[in-house]
């Protein structure tokens, strides 16, 4: 994938807005209950808005790293140096934002009640907590991040847009990327546990006829005489794309049954899968070779 880094951007502000909007809520809902009780100065109500922005930190701390490694992960993509001391930079930002809007909302309350000395040190205590955890686990996540992907069997986006044909855009559109990825481990596992490759080569060559056809029908697409009879023809496109998205997440859980000892297998779901596999998979053409390529894994799994 193109510019990883400046895509992590932006939806890593993406998150943090979402956190920020969640915290406004919480806020909002707190500030309406306790004054509905003609409680709204009350310490109750300061220290459940105090606890609002403690989880707010910790959240915008948490899910950032934990975007940051799965998105990489998912793209085969370390992080470099530079990287890493943007975000601690930048995530250290995010996190005095939040603390600033802590002090400009409560902090006057607290000067009023002479609890301010109290309001300080939380503020401080949360700033140098989120401090601290970026500053360590930004790094380790680098560290692991160099190992998990050294190590990684996954295959890259690139090779699976090359193996089938399709570009990463549409997979990425289509969120089967990592449905994918966990196919093919589980072939790679099957194939060690004594599954002829020719059996699980057949699933990919099916789905591979299956992309043709969507292809195909996408090129006569501008080729309809009306507008109504093009519209036909998108309609059929995307519900094939999505019958496409259907089958990699079935043939998925198909594998991954398949991994499982013979007496823990659900034989009832398998059966129903493979039904509906054979469904899913109809096209107007090419049908009987897709269903020739399937037949000799689900005989299999059955």
């Amino acid at each position: 994938m193109e510019d990883l880094d400046k895509t992590l951007d932006i939806m890593e502000r993406d998150k943090a807005v979402s956190l920020l909007q969640e915290n406004s809520v919480r806020v909002k809902k707190n500030n309406i209950k306790f004054t509905k009780l003609n409680k709204k100065n009350s310490q109750e109500h300061l220290d459940l808005q105090l606890v609002s922005y403690e989880r707010l930190v910790r959240n915008l701390v948490r899910q950032l790293l934990t975007m940051e490694k799965k998105i990489r992960l998912k793209y085969l993509t370390p992080m470099d140096e530079e990287r890493e001391l943007k975000l601690m930079r930048v995530w250290n930002t995010e996190v005095e934002c939040a603390l600033e809007d802590l002090n400009v909302k409560f902090r006057d309350i607290h000067v009023q009640r002479r609890s301010v000395e109290d309001f300080d040190a939380n503020v401080n205590a949360m700033r140098t907590k989120a401090k601290s955890d970026i500053e360590s686990q930004v790094p380790e996540l680098r560290e692991k991040l160099l190992v998990e992907i050294g190590s990684s069997e996954r295959i890259d986006p690139k090779e699976l847009s090359g193996l089938y044909g399709l570009d990463e855009a549409v997979l990425i559109d289509l969120q089967v990327i990592d449905p994918l990825q966990k196919l093919h481990e589980s072939y790679r596992m099957l194939s060690e546990g004594g599954c002829e490759k020719q059996i699980l080569q057949g699933l990919d060559d099916a789905i591979c006829i299956f992309i043709k056809n969507i292809k195909a029908l996408e090129g006569i697409v501008w080729s309809g005489k009306s507008p109504d009879q093009r519209k036909e023809l998108k309609m059929k496109v995307a519900k094939l794309n999505n019958n496409l998205k259907e089958i990699i997440l079935n043939l998925l859980t198909l594998a991954q049954s398949a991994l499982l000892p013979v007496e823990r297998r659900n034989a009832d779901m398998n059966s129903k899968l493979t039904g509906k596999l054979e469904t899913l998979f109809k096209v107007e053409s090419d049908y009987d070779e897709i269903i020739c390529k399937i037949k000799p894994f689900f005989e299999l799994i059955r």
